[in-house]
């Protein structure tokens, strides 16, 4: 079968979606290997970027190349520069090629053969998810749902029923079905055409909804949106697949259906039942977050720390404690003279009692505490006591009990199991659990050869620096990453592991550092490796 060169100029559009309400960048230049004839040349050639409204509605730039018919086939290299709080010009694509000796950081595109629209995000939680879509010319917007599930044969949008909450492994609690469709990225996604009842995000706020996975071998399974902003449970209820009919609020967070959040509103009160609350915009939310007269620090050698498990606060009373309590206790951390206040693990995590190093939902805050909007009524009374917030983060593994989050999503072949990391075939070993990665913690390793897997990380922590205002992280265990994984079967350094589990460091603090440079990041690690410390470039 022949190719024909096309016969006229082949354009590409580039756009550069930022994924935050707030974007603190300008003046935006596209760069790449093509010359102003739009030929190939490794002499790389620049021009600016138009800034403009993202689908997601977030700034985004963009900018249109014309290339040559004759380059057709050929593959091309692009980046972009950008002028950010920590200086101009800076390298605004922080995500490394997905090659374990390569630290470049282009993108890149084989013209003619990867379509007319090239486009990077730096941050996934406005593109993956339950999330607003603003069609041209709309005057509101309609909502997409997206999930990135490569192994599946078929992805569907199920809603689900608000008072329980929950789907069994028969499908009952489903109450409605959107189709969707995958690209080439393994990305599956709703649209307007098939589903016009979508046109209007509003109408679907608070509601439950799952993905109904058809996996590679044909199975049919019920799984969360592992982007999802709010689990619909805070308590430690697991139906384990069969029907339910007890309330949603009692379920576990892990299990139960995921809820879609306006995340550009903010509940005004600290009120338990969610039911008729005040939602504000967030700018006004945020409008009077900080007191002059009393300072976040601004050196990390000025900081005094108080490590807090939000758990401890419930004494005095049955349960766990929960945010509103950690707000009333800002009271007595300004008495103590700190100026930091480091939170144990937040984000969702199976049951509701726990110290939180099982992270099974890295956007959403874990429903026993509270929820989001509590998290952030949190991070804003410290503000304005000029206490700064540090959170404590966990990537190097997940909960054994992820069935209905990362665990065989879309496939149940081990090689194919995408959120966890798995050296060699199943048949290599006698055991079929042989090929994950041990890296003494409590699970097995992540897959962070998988670029999706670890933008998943880092738009999580994107999300809390920007949209919750967070001053720093804490990350959990790091040696994890970068030294400690080894083979299930038989305790043989898994050498990629390693190499892929360093790269995600590298990338995770680069963006953070290009959104928000004077955010204060630790890292928990028993290496003495030098490089742990060093800056990124």
């Amino acid at each position: 079968m022949s190719h024909r060169k096309p016969a006229g100029p082949l354009p590409v559009t580039f756009t550069y979606y930022t994924g935050l309400a707030d974007v603190p960048f300008g003046n935006a230049w596209l760069v790449g290997t093509w010359n102003v004839q739009g030929l190939y040349s490794e002499q790389e050639s620049s021009r600016p970027m138009e800034p403009v409204t993202g689908e997601d509605g977030c700034p985004a730039f963009r900018a249109t190349v014309t290339f040559a018919a004759s380059e057709a086939g050929k593959e091309f290299r692009w980046k972009v520069l950008l002028d950010t709080p920590g200086g101009p010009n800076a390298h605004a694509v922080p995500t490394e090629e997905n090659d374990p000796q390569s630290r470049h950081r282009h993108r890149r595109f084989v013209l003619g053969e990867d379509g007319p629209g090239q486009e990077y995000h730096l941050s996934l939680q406005r593109r993956l998810g339950a999330n607003k879509l603003w069609a041209e010319g709309a005057k509101e917007p309609g909502i997409r749902f997206s999930v990135w599930a490569p192994n599946a044969r078929l992805v569907e949008t199920v809603l689900v029923d608000r008072a329980t909450g929950y789907v069994a492994d028969d499908g009952t609690g489903v109450t409605g079905v959107f189709p969707m469709t995958r690209n080439p990225e393994g990305i599956w996604d709703t649209d307007f055409a098939s589903s016009p009842a979508l046109r209007r995000f509003a109408d679907f706020v608070g509601l439950p909804y799952m993905f109904r996975v058809t996996r590679d071998d044909g199975s049919v399974v019920y799984r969360t949106d592992l982007y999802s902003r709010q689990q619909i449970g805070r308590g430690d209820v697991d139906p384990h697949g069969k029907p339910y009919t007890g309330r949603s609020r009692d379920l576990d967070g892990r299990v139960g259906a995921s809820v879609v959040v306006d995340p550009d509103q903010v509940r005004e009160t600290l009120a338990i039942d969610e039911a008729g609350e005040t939602l504000i915009p967030a700018h006004d939310f945020w409008a009077h977050e900080f007191n002059h007269l009393k300072p976040l620090p601004s050196r990390i050698e000025d900081l005094v720390v108080y490590q807090l498990h939000v758990g401890a606060l419930g004494f005095g009373r049955a349960g766990p404690g929960n945010l509103a309590d950690a707000v009333a206790f800002i009271d007595h951390l300004e008495s103590l003279g700190v100026n930091a206040v480091e939170l144990l693990p937040i984000n969702e995590f199976p049951g509701k009692v726990g110290w939180g190093y099982g992270t099974t939902h890295f956007f959403a805050i874990e429903q026993s505490a509270g929820g989001r909007d509590h998290l952030k009524h949190f991070v804003r009374e410290c503000h304005r006591r000029g206490i700064a917030v540090i959170l404590d983060v966990v990537y190097n593994h997940y909960p054994p009990d992820a069935d209905r989050a990362q665990w065989q999503y879309d496939s149940v072949q081990p090689e194919r199991n995408m959120w966890y990391w798995y050296e060699g075939n199943a048949a290599d070993y006698p055991d079929p659990n042989g090929g994950y990665i041990d890296n003494i913690s409590s699970g097995f390793a992540p897959r962070f050869c998988e670029e999706q897997v670890r933008r998943c990380f880092i738009s999580s922590a994107v999300s809390l620096a920007a949209e919750f205002h967070v001053d720093g992280f804490r990350m959990d265990q790091v040696t994890s990453l970068h030294a400690y994984p080894v083979v299930h079967a038989n305790g043989e350094a898994a050498h990629h592991a390693r190499i892929f589990g360093t790269k995600f460091l590298r990338e995770w603090n680069r963006t953070l550092k290009l959104v928000k440079p004077p955010l204060v990041t630790h890292a928990e690690d028993h290496s003495l490796w030098y490089l742990v410390t060093l800056p990124t470039t």
